[in-house]
């Protein structure tokens, strides 16, 4: 007979089920506990879960994304971000660079002083814009600090120097008219001091670093914003039927060629005597007719579309800031580490 007095209360077991899950919320986790601690309670069969889901979770779970959308937001925004550098990359072919362009502005960018400071500004613009999505990759920041550092350093190089630059070619872009300027000079210093408050916080307060480092990627993306809101707004306009813009005579000579077209289309550009540097006249805005009119319709659109995309990305990232600043990243000796890491 046993001299053991027989066993009383409840008996743990300790299995994989207790392990924590990216997605489990603590509360779920507290009752999932409880229920395994509890005698007599009925475990329910687990539902299996689709293997969309499980792919999905799992790339999360790789990629050290701990946001059930985190990964989701990384693919929309930053497969965006990467597309539009991609898509606008063929312009880095000196070739094919003034037939890409919208008509006419090729008129301006290419004197001296503008040509090489837009070629500087597409290929760091491109490849600054690829390599910041790497930096909001958690499983860079947590496992390779030198790597992230020294893409960080880079992208900040990048894109700085190609913000530069393309606040000097703004002042023809799409016709240097002062609503386009004024909108791409307010970006540029935009973009330009979140970078620099992102590198003064790096060794500071990585939290903060964070945040600027976001505000920052998300302003330079207001230009692919300001594109698809220009293309509906010039179909609005050309169906309106009364926006013009300013063009001066030498720009429409250079699209039109055709004397009969000038004397038909703008006689004062025509006159004998002028000298069409001199000489300024309106092109009418509409989609539906030559390059020329095409161009006046962009030129038209692109200084209100710039200055809504920057009001939505300010917006934007303050609220997806506010919304993921419990599960923002603070450094511990030469660690990210989750917040709740570090408290004490």
């Amino acid at each position: 007979m046993s001299s053991h007095p027989p066993s009383t209360g409840i008996t743990i077991t300790l299995s994989t089920e207790d392990s924590y899950s990216p997605y489990m919320v603590e509360e779920d986790t507290d009752k999932a506990r409880a229920a395994s601690e509890t005698p007599g309670l009925e475990k329910h069969s687990e539902r299996r879960q689709p293997r969309v889901l499980t792919f999905y979770r799992s790339i999360s779970w790789m990629l050290g994304f701990r946001d059930k959308y985190s990964l989701l937001n990384c693919f929309v925004w930053g497969g965006a971000l990467v597309g539009f550098c991609l898509a606008r990359s063929i312009t880095m072919n000196p070739g094919r660079t003034p037939h890409l362009l919208v008509p006419g502005e090729w008129f301006w960018l290419s004197q001296s002083i503008y040509k090489p400071n837009l070629f500087i500004h597409i290929y760091l613009a491109t490849f600054g814009g690829i390599g910041a999505l790497f930096q909001f990759l958690p499983v860079i920041r947590r496992r390779n600090v030198i790597l992230h550092r020294i893409n960080g350093y880079a992208v900040l190089l990048c894109l700085i120097v190609a913000v530069t630059c393309g606040s000097i070619v703004a002042r023809r872009s799409f016709g240097g008219d002062v609503n386009s300027q004024s909108s791409y000079y307010i970006q540029a210093i935009m973009i330009i001091s979140a970078a620099l408050m992102g590198i003064y916080n790096v060794k500071k307060d990585t939290r903060r670093h964070r945040k600027w480092m976001l505000r920052m990627v998300v302003y330079f993306v207001t230009v692919l914003t300001a594109r698809l809101i220009a293309l509906p707004a010039r179909a609005i306009m050309t169906i309106i039927g009364t926006y013009y813009t300013v063009w001066r005579c030498d720009e429409v000579i250079s699209l039109l060629r055709a004397p009969e077209t000038i004397q038909s289309s703008f006689p004062q550009c025509a006159a004998a005597g002028i000298n069409p540097v001199d000489v300024y006249v309106a092109v009418h805005a509409s989609t539906h007719d030559a390059p020329l009119y095409v161009a006046s319709a962009a030129r038209a659109a692109q200084g209100m579309a710039l200055w809504i995309a920057i009001v939505i990305h300010i917006i934007g990232v303050e609220f997806y800031i506010f919304q993921t600043d419990a599960a923002n990243q603070v450094r511990l000796n030469f660690a990210l580490e989750p917040h709740d890491f570090t408290q004490t």
